[in-house]
């Protein structure tokens, strides 16, 4: 609400008596918004002006806070005499993320000198999957081209290749409490999550099995 129309509708009987310190008002709702903010989080707070036009408030404060960061309001209410101004809360959280530490093409495998970690606002990649470790990129394949200084999210990366079309592996089967391994021919190439189809040499039967990052795993009902 603008302030101008928030002064508006505010009573005139206001205006008698001592009116509220707006000091005390933004203290008592960064106190508030700080309890509940992420650690190392920074807050700026909207206009605070309608408490000039309030009563000067006789108990303390009670405030609480309500949506989402980074954008959040406060409702700072006197019991007596009894009114409630709101003032916006805007949390400036930020974090260290990977991003491109220069620009890769699409289709190259990621080494070390292509990621770093760099501190952003929290607001700018918030809902997106992005990673905390560089080490967990490593190997992997760039699925677009990458800008220098781009955050990178799940999309913009490809798992390594963990089993090559044609590798003999090992095979984990698990049944219940019972686990056997078996070497197996991987019929195409597969990443992490992936399900791969595997063919024992010594029968020649198919499988499916996930490729894990313990290895290859197929689990039967038991």
């Amino acid at each position: 609400m603008r302030a101008g129309l928030l002064l508006a509708l505010l009573p005139l009987a206001a205006h008698a008596g001592a009116m509220q310190d707006q000091a005390a008002v933004a203290a008592a709702v960064r106190q508030a918004a700080l309890a509940l903010a992420p650690p190392g989080a920074t807050l700026s707070l909207g206009p605070v002006a309608g408490a000039a036009y309030m009563q000067a408030c006789a108990q303390p404060l009670v405030v609480t806070i309500s949506g989402v960061a980074p954008y959040e309001q406060a409702a700072a209410h006197c019991p007596a005499p009894a009114w409630t101004l709101y003032v916006t809360v805007t949390v400036a959280q930020s974090e260290a993320v990977v991003v491109a530490a220069r620009p890769v093409a699409a289709g190259q495998v990621i080494g070390p000198d292509d990621l770093t970690l760099r501190t952003e606002p929290v607001q700018n990649f918030a809902g997106r999957p992005v990673f905390y470790d560089t080490s967990s990129l490593l190997g992997g394949t760039a699925s677009m081209s990458l800008a220098a200084g781009m955050v990178l999210t799940q999309d913009d990366v490809q798992e390594p290749v963990a089993v090559k079309s044609g590798q003999m592996v090992t095979v984990r089967v698990i049944s219940g409490g019972v686990e056997v391994s078996i070497d197996a021919v991987a019929g195409e190439t597969g990443r992490l999550g992936d399900t791969v189809l595997f063919t024992n040499p010594a029968s020649g039967r198919r499988f499916p099995a996930l490729i894990t990052p313990d290895g290859p795993v197929v689990r039967l009902q038991s």
